[in-house]
């Protein structure tokens, strides 16, 4: 089953990208090595803390959503206590309030949920503020040292194509064992040196492949640009989850120590809707200019390649035929979603268990996700 298939229902661009169904040799994997925590679970390394209030407002639904008819939904969608094919959390804003929140009974919105590949769009979101402070820009290419002799072909890879997941290198985005490039680069050392080591199959710009080494690279920018992995917490600490209030992050890294960045960056519901909250405000948070409104616009402006995908965000074809261009969706594995529907005023926040098997996981998130979608009148 394709990636694009499991994730949207609509008849797209075709891209060469394909990905199995979760095996047990990946979970046996990231138990192991400790790149995916189990909910609730503590990095080794501290987790970031931000001794800040919880300022949610609540709010009423809006008028003709039926509350009634979103309990009996989730609940379905939430299941018994043990059932292994649920969804964690519902967490649904209007117009900057909560107006609906509900969570599996063995989580609370104190849980630290994984995000999977909502972690990419998070990723993109510090690129972002790096190129808004005229460090990087969109078109350079790509500072990569292995990449920088002008006779390497991948040294026309730039800082578009990778979030564009255009960069055209070599990958099987496979998650079952044998010839994964996702699973060598769970292994490798340093994640993103197994990504930047690839040859092209392609010409960069050309074609549409998902491609969680493109993250991985990204992730490798923002830290050599900052100086270290140290200095890019700080950064990161200082320019988006101080301003957000974001309580709690926790990283998953990769053997080295390094933030791996194409996964893991995990978070409570609540400060997974501020991440949404962020982009539907356009870039702004109270009086502070966080990202720019620039950098929004391109972030959910679909690829000229690809319209399924914007820069580092899913557009609006995820959400189903009653879906506004101009919504758009940072998506995690397993069914992980942040919504941004600029059409309804809405952030949506949907988080699944890494449990049962992903293709489950994912239509029950799904079609969960594209109902109560429909269910909300545009503004």
């Amino acid at each position: 089953m394709t990636f694009l298939k499991v994730f949207m229902s609509v008849n797209l661009k075709t891209s060469r990208h394909k990905t199995s169904a979760l095996s047990f040799v990946l979970a046996l994997v990231i138990s192991t090595v400790g790149i995916v925590a189990a909910p609730n679970s503590v990095e080794a390394k501290p987790a970031i803390s931000i001794a800040k209030d919880d300022d949610w407002k609540t709010g009423p639904l809006p008028q003709g959503v039926n509350k009634k008819e979103i309990d009996a939904l989730v609940k379905n969608a939430m299941g018994p206590r043990d059932n292994k094919i649920r969804v964690r959390s519902v967490l649904i804003t209007i117009n900057d309030k909560i107006v609906y929140e509900r969570y599996h009974p063995l989580d609370n919105k104190e849980s630290i949920l994984d995000t999977f590949s909502v972690s990419k769009s998070f990723v993109a979101t510090i690129i972002g503020m790096l190129i808004d402070d005229g460090r990087l820009s969109l078109d350079q290419p790509a500072p990569v040292a292995a990449w920088s002799n002008p006779n390497d072909p991948r040294s026309a890879i730039t800082i578009r194509n990778l979030l564009h997941m255009s960069s055209g290198l070599t990958w099987k985005e496979d998650y079952s064992a044998g010839d994964s490039s996702t699973i060598a680069m769970l292994f490798a050392p340093v994640a993103s040196d197994y990504a930047i080591a690839l040859p092209l199959e392609s010409k960069p710009g050309t074609q549409f492949e998902y491609n969680s080494g493109n993250s991985a690279i990204l992730m490798r920018i923002i830290t050599d640009t900052l100086g270290g992995t140290p200095q890019a917490e700080s950064y990161i600490k200082k320019r988006l989850l101080d301003p957000l209030g974001i309580k709690r992050v926790d990283y998953q890294r990769d053997l080295s120590g390094r933030i791996v960045g194409f996964m893991g960056i995990n978070m409570t519901a609540r400060d997974q809707a501020r991440f949404g909250l962020l982009y539907l405000r356009n870039g702004v948070w109270g009086k502070k200019k966080v990202i720019s409104p620039e950098w929004v616009k391109f972030s959910s402006t679909p690829s000229p390649i690809f319209q399924g995908y914007a820069g580092h965000w899913w557009t609006h074809y995820l959400l189903g035929s009653s879906a506004s261009p101009g919504d758009f969706t940072a998506l995690g594995y397993y069914g992980q979603y942040v919504t941004v529907s600029r059409s309804k005023r809405m952030v949506m926040v949907i988080n699944t268990a890494f449990e049962g098997t992903p293709t489950e996981q994912t239509v029950k998130a799904r079609n969960l996700v594209q109902t109560l979608y429909a269910l909300f009148p545009a503004k």
